[in-house]
């Protein structure tokens, strides 16, 4: 009996590694998708992860990242460059936040203990397209972002999202040491383990890098954009104000 039950051991084991595997792989191309710019590619990466099959283990997990790549896919559709495209891409833009909510109060119904997802709930529910906002107070007051930082003070993406609502006054000094924060707290982080989120660190870097560029810092700007891009060599904002700060004088 125990020699016929190893291998069926054995079988399930490798079954369950071999799907965190594969989903594992489709959040890695949500993500480059999402780097590139490419709204089209995102959108075919969340159809493919919505009927991606996982474990019981994965179900929040599956729910955590249609949540985080319709937020994405939102941030992209809501400021497009082909002004022909903008107000249908806005409108498609408010669809994808909505979406997001969904399946972020579906991951939260699945595992009320992941703080991160309380915080792109919050962050989707507030989703305004248009040009980049330098926050919101609907966000940063937010019922679930409140609930996020009472489970995850310390968690990173926690605090990049409760960064990035934060209304922002132009050449607030208190905008850079916000960045600096959460890049911090990136870098304090143990690394992600297969099946968890590892989103943000490089979006962190480019938007303290951002923050370097307005304060016209630009050796402290490429210093950060580049390391944004040794994370994500693809990263075309990144690679944008790295350009930028080259192009400045010192």
């Amino acid at each position: 009996m125990g020699r016929l039950l190893l291998p069926l051991l054995l079988a399930a084991t490798s079954a369950t590694a071999e799907s965190t595997a594969e989903f594992d792989d489709a959040v890695a191309r949500l993500q480059f998708a999402f780097y590139t710019g490419d709204s089209r590619g995102l959108e075919e990466v969340l159809g493919e992860l919505g009927e991606f099959e996982v474990d019981a283990g994965l179900n929040a997990a599956k729910s955590y990242q249609l949540a985080y790549g319709n937020w994405k896919l939102a941030e992209l559709l809501g400021n497009p460059q082909d002004e022909r495209a903008r107000t249908s891409s806005r409108t498609t833009a408010s669809k994808a936040a909505k979406t997001c909510v969904q399946h972020a109060r579906d991951a939260i119904g699945k595992d009320s203990r992941i703080a991160d997802i309380y915080a792109i709930e919050a962050v989707c529910d507030t989703f305004s397209p248009g040009p980049a906002k330098n926050g919101s107070s609907a966000c940063a007051r937010s019922k679930s972002m409140r609930t996020a930082l009472t489970l995850g003070a310390e968690n990173p993406r926690v605090q990049f999202i409760n960064a990035l609502c934060a209304p922002e006054v132009e050449g607030d000094p208190a905008a850079l040491e916000r960045w600096r924060t959460v890049v911090a707290k990136f870098e304090a982080a143990p690394p992600s383990q297969p099946g968890k989120p590892d989103w943000g660190h490089a979006e962190a870097l480019m938007l303290l890098g951002q923050s370097y560029l307005k304060r016209g810092e630009m050796v402290a700007a490429r210093d950060v954009l580049e390391r944004a891009l040794v994370l994500a060599p693809d990263y075309r904002q990144a690679q944008k104000l790295l350009q930028t700060a080259a192009n400045r004088p010192k």
